[in-house]
């Protein structure tokens, strides 16, 4: 049927007949409307819950890498002592060096005079890397089937000059000498058999070269080496064991690289900082002594959280004391750490190091090959109780030129509907870690360190 029309003023108008949408209608639209609106909202939560899980591994992927870079940047450090390089380690040395450690030190023996005897200074000196912690307490509530590190060095910076924190007195510094008047001197008088008037450049304090070796290069004695057990600072003699014939006042005596020595030795502690740049006047540089103990714990900030995280204890000085201080959390979610050791024990000759001998040469008239020293270059790679010291020729310990550390990262909360099903080798020593069957995410970082001082020290042209 046609519509209706109508003209007035001439204008033809039509009248269309008007209504609303059917039931049918309504319900097919309101379906669709909530059609488009559940995958409006699929579409959320699923753009959501990955942004969430992309945070997560961000996140676990910046532990991991923290982690690695944290270590890192500590075990390039290892083994600096400013100026000072170890005899045993000295390409330059002659004779047999007295201060090739011996055994592996506690790092957390705490720091006195009692405690810190030579003998400990010169194995804390010479091994600054090591894979056990001895009796410390402060490795609390470790993860199970982790590893602890122990690096020791003397602070990149200077005490009190520039951002460096400022010296006190009553913490520990590292300090040694360049001044050749106190590297050497020469008997002032003759007295017993093991007894000896040193210089008067020797320090005027009672003890302060106990455990100090000297070596006899000029005189009757030329050759003979002594341990000083006793010294008398008002009157500058030492009694100094295995000197077998009296003292000559010409003899001629220099420092054998060991604890409190003239010079080339070094000062280690919270006094007797005596020792002189190369001009002789101005004193010698102090450096804070470091030493650092990291370790996996199993919980964050609270017993039991199930977080594990890479802690680190610092050698400082709190009430009073100088030791090791309660670990302090580093990075979270780090739930595997495995160090794995380079030890460089074969001379580039093939022979076996020894630095406990004095260094042989292939060719005597171009010093550019140690037999019995190494190369720089590992040889081997243990893990941490591979690294043993038990005497001075036998110490795997003061031959670790490199360091590989790995580290599994752990995301710190589940992710729904994922089950972790792998196995992960943390280096080619320890057993593998896994499968966890739980709905953790993980991730395996792992980084090589030369230990530059130790390595560098060895390498020839």
């Amino acid at each position: 049927m046609s519509p209706k029309t109508s003209s007035r003023f001439g204008v033809t108008t039509a009248q269309h007949q008007q209504r609303g949408l059917s039931l049918i209608e309504l319900m097919v639209a309101i379906t669709l409307g909530l059609l488009v609106m559940a995958a409006v909202l699929a579409l959320f939560l699923n753009v959501t819950r990955t942004n969430t899980e992309m945070a997560k591994t961000n996140r676990q992927i910046e532990n991991g890498r923290f982690a690695i870079q944290v270590l890192q940047d500590d075990l390039a450090h290892a083994g600096f002592w400013g100026t000072f390089v170890p005899n045993f380690d000295d390409l330059t040395s002659r004779g047999a060096p007295l201060d090739a450690p011996d055994a592996i030190p506690n790092p957390c023996l705490a720091y006195s005079t009692a405690n810190w005897t030579a003998a400990h200074t010169k194995n804390l000196v010479g091994i600054p890397v090591q894979g056990s912690a001895g009796t410390c307490t402060v490795v609390a509530n470790q993860q199970a089937n982790t590893d602890v590190l122990v690096v020791r060095h003397a602070q990149n910076c200077v005490a009190g000059v520039g951002d460096c924190e400022a010296e006190d007195a009553n913490k520990l510094y590292f300090q040694a000498s360049l001044c050749e008047a106190e590297m050497s001197g020469i008997a002032q008088n003759v007295s017993t058999t093991n007894s000896m008037s040193l210089n008067a450049n020797a320090s005027a304090t009672d003890d302060f070269y106990n455990g100090a070796i000297i070596r006899i290069v000029e005189g009757n004695g030329k050759g003979l080496v002594g341990k000083i057990t006793d010294y008398e600072g008002s009157t500058r003699v030492a009694t100094v064991e295995n000197i077998t014939v009296p003292p000559g006042a010409s003899w001629a005596y220099v420092n054998n690289g060991s604890f409190y020595a003239f010079g080339n030795g070094y000062a280690l502690g919270t006094s007797g900082f005596i020792f002189h740049k190369r001009n002789c006047t101005d004193a010698a540089e102090k450096r804070k002594f470091v030493s650092h103990i990291y370790y996996i714990r199993n919980f964050a900030s609270t017993a039991g959280d199930g977080i594990p995280t890479l802690m680190r204890s610092t050698l400082d000085l709190s009430s009073g004391a100088l030791a090791h201080q309660a670990a302090q959390p580093l990075v979270e979610g780090i739930e595997g750490f495995r160090v794995e050791y380079g030890i460089d024990d074969t001379s580039d000759a093939g022979n076996a190091v020894n630095n406990s001998a004095a260094i042989a040469w292939a060719d005597p008239f171009n010093l550019l090959s140690p037999t019995n020293r190494g190369d720089g270059v590992p040889d081997r790679w243990v893990g941490a109780a591979g690294v043993t010291c038990t005497s001075a020729d036998d110490c795997d310990a003061a031959n670790v030129v490199a360091v590989r550390v790995h580290v599994l990262a752990r995301s710190e909360s589940l992710t729904r509907g994922y089950t972790d099903s792998k196995t992960y080798r943390l280096g080619s020593i320890a057993a593998a870690m896994g499968p966890f069957n739980d709905g953790f995410k993980r991730h395996v970082f792992s980084t090589t360190i030369r230990l530059v001082n130790p390595a560098g020290r060895r390498d020839t042209p």
